[in-house]
């Protein structure tokens, strides 16, 4: 006696079922960012891979002033703030961070950010797009990703402390920045408010967050797919 095993046809043909799940998406696209920041006393800003700085946007030591960037920024990128302050005075880092393809927004105290002290002091930052500048922050950071900032304290990336929002003393309300904006600083001693004068926080400080974006699917894979779903619905109903 035997027995015979009737194996269950697929509804999909073989090369229609490959047509289905052989789709192709293009790599994410660079984000048209715009950025309006501030930083009490001076800051640099910087953008990079999560172990490098690899590129210079600009600097100020100017606070009551906000500048605006606005940039092209490769995808799956950090965001870097170089800052300093005179450590005598209030500070802090208040900013705007605009995705201009899509009108999206983060802002200086979003719960991304992370901050490392240095402990090297403000004297020396970097503050240019110099090679040695861009090696300077790199060394620091890859210290940091380790846990083995020799300088800091502690010796790795930590969340950042958010200070009052945009329009508190003694700063007044800045230009060009949403109220839903707060200052921010890295609190050495466990202070709720980082931003009162007279604390030195190990400084100069490096702030930064990761800005992804989404792959783009290539348009003609979606063509695919509809022409496939659509071979699909024709072959159902001749089966019917």
């Amino acid at each position: 006696m035997f027995t015979t095993t009737l194996k269950k046809r697929s509804l999909i043909p073989t090369g229609l079922a490959t047509l289905l799940l052989t789709t192709v998406s293009l790599p994410a696209q660079a984000i048209n960012i715009k950025v309006s920041v501030t930083v009490d006393n001076s800051y640099a800003l910087f953008y990079g891979t999560q172990t490098a700085a690899t590129n210079f946007v600009g600097s100020d030591f100017d606070w009551p002033t906000t500048e605006t960037y606005t940039f092209n920024l490769p995808a799956n990128q950090f965001v870097y703030v170089v800052t300093a302050s005179d450590l005598s005075v209030a500070q802090g880092f208040l900013g705007q961070f605009e995705n201009l393809d899509n009108g999206n927004k983060f802002y200086s105290n979003d719960p991304q950010w992370q901050v490392m002290a240095t402990g090297l002091g403000n004297v020396g930052a970097p503050y240019t797009g110099s090679a040695a500048d861009l090696t300077l922050l790199t060394n620091e950071i890859l210290d940091a990703n380790a846990g083995l900032n020799p300088s800091g304290s502690p010796t790795s990336w930590v969340g950042l402390t958010a200070g009052p929002t945009n329009g508190s003393a003694p700063w007044g309300a800045r230009p060009g920045i949403d109220a839903a904006a707060r200052w921010v600083w890295y609190s050495s001693n466990g202070d709720l408010d980082p931003t009162s004068p007279g604390f030195n926080h190990d400084e100069w400080l490096v702030f930064r967050i990761p800005v992804a974006a989404a792959p783009v699917p290539e348009p003609a894979s979606l063509a695919l797919v509809g022409l496939g779903l659509a071979g699909l619905g024709a072959f159902r109903r001749r089966k019917a």
